[in-house]
């Protein structure tokens, strides 16, 4: 056991890293400060920079010291010989990034002990008798820093949460959350003000604000939607079409500095679980006065864009208004009633299906233009949870829909979006972009050998454009290997961010870019929708004030960036979790599947029947031993001539459901 010893609080705390391995290398030449992303499996980090137009920073596992994952870091780094990757060595943890840790209650020599996971390491903690709130020992529990471990002297802490016996979906969804230190509860005085815009009225219409109730606007989304925040009408006009994209004015209701507006940019946006919503804002707001429920008086702000026959845009129009939805309608009935053109889905259309064709229309032009732009149109399938409603259960594990009615309302969003980033640039009115930069020349390169060693006969540019990418995933379409082409180019591809800077869209092939259209769920667009309104106001900006907000946006930009990539990570891991929890009923069941991804370790089957993938570890083959062909992407047998590749058919067993890991074992089977 080792020594007891008060280490520094955590809220003073300014950790020192001590390297040894940064004297080995020359004097780092620049110094910044940033955020420390752990890899989860593989030791080693990168820092997102403080500084948005500085690339990330790779910091080997040896020179992370004492820092943890979500910490703000000081980092000195070098740029590599012959290369353009920055490495770096951390040098001081300038403050701690997460408060809550998950472990197990251990105990030894009379002292009480937390043992909490992170990456390839663990993280020791002492809780008191007197801070244990119920934990027994040899359970997992939830716990709050009182102050970090130091080298090899363990951290202080205390108890919050137990969560006795594992493999309880609610237990488990409870561990992810805290895992990723997202929120659960609004406060007393947040909850008080949204209840108190309950009272509030709806504006006027007036010359500020228009009055579009007589609009055939509808809504569609999935069917367990319950927020509705975007609604569409197209018209035919001379020889053209006018859409309306009429989106909830969440702006109306959260004011800058509210109570609120503090806890909604806190959160960046919402969480979506399986059979959990974690919502950016108070279900007053989210699934009522926001929400664009049909038959009802709503506010919105609305992109009222005018095309020519061509899809050319020769019009456009923004401004606030109030709406009166006509339909609640979802992907199925519209793709069913109009691209299929099924009796029951028109019947349930109603007076809308004239509307929705006019719509289809419009869509298939603008849809046609954009992937002629060069747009890359990334169809990767996604696994879909059917739910029975009923046990409360999930029932099944399917490939995602992605129909028409589908790509008809991502496009229209596309189209609202460009069409208010430009009108609020070509202003010269500061705002937060969406942007995703060029990919980078060396990662490019990899991919490019990989396309290669596959035998794909495509050439890719050192710096190829979206159209360039299109090209691949057109030649991979319909190839056993189309997923791993796939997941290579995005993996080649950098990560879209929010940013004050306008440095266009590479995957939509798109020069001016922005987020508008989910204010219930998206921080960003709802500080956009108060940027549009500050400009269609026409109240002059002195340079003082475009400075100010400048710099605001810049930070909410970082934080939103940040925010985001911490719920998705959530969201992925509770969708490993679900998959885990609902294949525990098979196993020793026996199904057919082929392979869809190798590893160092073994290979990831996906199932015919479930949309899932399991993992067979190379130790499961027992007939022969094998080694990663890496340059063709496959395994060898050493002694036979078996190769295991992508889209090997194969028959496996479920010998192991790991619910603490996420993850589903397969062994290959006759």
């Amino acid at each position: 056991m080792r020594k007891r010893k008060q280490s520094r609080p955590a809220k003073r705390g300014r950790a020192k890293i001590k390297s040894k391995e940064s004297k080995r290398h020359s004097a780092p030449t620049q110094s910044l400060t940033g955020l420390l992303k752990m890899h989860r499996e593989g030791g080693f980090g990168f820092i997102l920079p403080d500084d948005p137009d500085h690339e990330d920073i790779f910091v080997p596992g040896r020179r992370v010291g004492d820092a943890l994952d979500g910490d703000k870091v000081k980092v000195s780094f070098w740029q590599e010989t012959g290369g353009k990757r920055f490495e770096g060595s951390i040098e001081e943890v300038l403050s701690r990034g997460k408060k809550w840790f998950v472990g197990r209650l251990e105990k030894s020599d009379s002292q009480y002990l937390v043992v909490c996971p992170a990456g390839r390491q663990s993280l020791y903690f002492h809780v008191d008798a007197a801070d244990l709130k119920g934990g027994r020992v040899g359970e997992t529990v939830g716990i709050e820093v009182m102050s970090y471990p130091e080298g090899k002297l363990p951290g202080r802490a205390k108890v919050i949460q137990w969560f006795g016996a594992r493999g309880d979906e609610k237990t488990e969804i409870d561990i992810v959350i805290l895992k990723h230190q997202l929120p659960t509860q609004f406060t007393q005085e947040v909850l008080a003000e949204a209840d108190e815009l309950k009272r509030q009225a709806l504006p006027r219409c007036d010359e500020l604000r228009r009055d579009l109730r007589s609009l055939d606007l509808v809504t569609i989304d999935g069917e367990t939607a319950r927020d509705f925040d975007d609604a569409i009408c197209v018209q035919a006009v001379d020889g053209g079409y006018r859409l309306w994209v009429a989106i909830a004015d969440v702006s109306y209701y959260v004011t800058p500095g509210s109570q609120i507006d503090r806890e909604a940019f806190a959160r960046g946006t919402s969480v979506y679980f399986t059979q959990k919503v974690l919502p950016m804002l108070p279900e007053v707001l989210s699934n009522d006065l926001c929400s664009l429920r049909p038959g009802e008086d709503r506010a919105a702000m609305t992109a009222e864009i005018t095309f020519d026959a061509q899809g050319k845009v020769v019009g456009q129009d923004f401004y606030s208004c109030l709406i009166r939805s006509k339909e609640r309608l979802t992907y199925r009935q519209v793709a069913d009633g109009v691209v299929k053109e099924e009796a029951a889905a028109q019947e349930k259309i109603g007076a809308s299906l004239p509307m929705l064709r006019k719509a289809f229309a419009l869509f298939q032009i603008l849809r046609k233009n954009r992937l002629a732009r060069g747009s890359i149109d990334f169809d990767l399938p996604e696994p879909e949870i059917i739910l029975d409603l009923e046990a409360g259960s999930v029932e099944n594990i399917v490939k995602s829909e992605r129909n028409e009615a589908h790509m008809l309302i991502e496009e229209f969003m596309v189209a609202a979006n460009e069409a208010v980033s430009q009108f609020v640039t070509a202003h010269k009115r500061p705002m937060i972009y969406r942007v995703h930069g060029e990919p980078d020349p060396e990662k490019i390169a990899t991919f490019q050998t990989l396309l290669h060693n596959l035998g794909f006969q495509v050439k890719l540019p050192k710096k190829p454009e979206p159209k360039d990418m299109g090209k691949v995933l057109k030649a991979a379409k319909g190839h056993a290997e189309e997923k791993l082409v796939q997941h290579f180019l995005l993996r080649s591809m950098k990560q879209a961010v929010y940013s004050p800077k306008n440095e266009g869209h590479y995957g939509l092939a798109s020069l001016c870019y922005s987020h508008f259209t989910s204010p219930i769920r998206r921080y960003p667009d709802l500080v956009l929708h108060r940027c549009l309104k500050k400009l269609l106001s026409k109240k002059e900006a002195t340079p003082k004030d475009l400075r100010n907000e400048r710099a605001n946006l810049k930070a909410i930009s970082i934080h939103a960036s940040r925010r985001e990539r911490i719920s998705m990570e959530a969201e992925w891991e509770a969708l490993d979790l679900t998959t885990a929890l609902f294949m525990k009923a098979f196993l020793g069941d026996v199904f057919e599947g082929t392979v869809a991804r190798i590893a160092k370790f073994g290979f990831f089957v996906e199932l015919k029947k479930y949309f899932i993938q399991g993992v067979v570890m190379l130790e499961e083959l027992s007939e022969d031993r094998y080694y990663f062909d890496e340059k063709h992407h496959r395994l060898t047998a050493e002694r036979g001539k078996k190769v295991i590749k992508i889209g090997t058919p194969m028959k496996v067993e479920v010998i192991k459901v790991d619910i603490e890991e996420r993850r589903v074992y397969f062994k290959p089977t006759t």
